[in-house]
């Protein structure tokens, strides 16, 4: 929703930084480190708790709560219009496959086909005998969609998702963690498939070993690699209505020539919102 509702970009600076939410609780990152000023992109890469938290009281929980319906979430309560929501803190868990079905929405530009476990059922006459029922609709802006997919790219090369690269094809994707390491995800997206893990106990015991923390993301690619064995590489496509400029990632601002030397980075904006201001920091 910060994207593709309120005006706010991939160069968006955020303060990372110890923080509560607003009913005093503290609030950590799942690293223990802090960043200090980063961009949205950064925040998205290294899945830094503080930050989302801190969009998510700007956007307001309640259109946060509205977007998670919309890509077909049917586990929320009212309860759920909270801040921790942006961190899949809801009452009831998710469904992996609602979950998967919302990636999918992104790899698919923004509109949400509700997941079905068959398309459709014939007799030996080639009747229909019965046909999933699959909702169709638009849920975020095609370039929203895209500027997701690219900061995803680099949670998979770069941040916390490395251990789900592809040999041969490109992956966008998000790790994540519930406390105590009781239960890990890895959702993730190629040009082709979208698919997501999950690993814990069914009694809530913790994921104690690093392989067992990285299971999800180990399966997933095991998985996957199977599945695009044989398959073209591909590039995630570009939307339309996507533009290209330098800011400087200190401030998320236009840089200033020798001021801003070494903290210049060509960002990716939806058409309308590159900054106009220039560099204060």
């Amino acid at each position: 929703p910060a994207l593709d509702a309120c005006g706010q970009t991939l160069a968006t600076i955020i303060r990372d930084e110890p923080w509560h939410y607003s009913n005093g609780a503290s609030l950590k990152n799942a690293s223990g480190s802090y960043l200090g000023d980063i961009t949205m992109r950064k925040a998205i890469e290294q899945s830094q708790n503080v930050c989302a938290v801190k969009t998510i009281d700007e956007v307001t929980p309640a259109l946060g709560y509205q977007y998670a319906k919309n890509f077909g979430i049917t586990t929320l309560e009212d309860s759920d219009k909270v801040e921790s929501i942006a961190l899949g803190g809801l009452t009831n868990g998710v469904y992996n496959y609602q979950l998967c079905g919302a990636f999918a929405t992104i790899a698919n530009g923004g509109v949400y086909n509700t997941p079905t476990l068959y398309t459709k059922i014939l007799d030996h006459d080639g009747n229909v005998l019965l046909e999933g029922n699959k909702e169709t609709k638009t849920v975020i802006k095609d370039s929203t969609a895209a500027l997701l997919t690219s900061a995803m790219e680099d949670v998979v090369t770069s941040g916390t998702g490395r251990n789900a690269q592809l040999d041969n094809m490109p992956v966008a994707g998000k790790t994540g963690t519930t406390s105590d390491n009781k239960d890990v995800w890895f959702s993730g997206f190629t040009p082709y498939y979208t698919a997501t893990t999950w690993t814990g106990y069914d009694n809530n015991v913790s994921l104690s070993s690093s392989a067992e923390r990285n299971l999800s993301k180990t399966l997933w690619r095991a998985v996957m690699s199977r599945i695009h064995e044989n398959l073209p590489e591909k590039t995630f496509p570009m939307a339309s209505g996507i533009v290209t400029a330098q800011v400087c990632s200190k401030s998320g601002r236009l840089p200033i020539a020798g001021v801003c030397d070494g903290c210049v980075v060509t960002e990716y904006f939806a058409e309308g919102t590159v900054p106009t201001e220039t560099c204060d920091v």
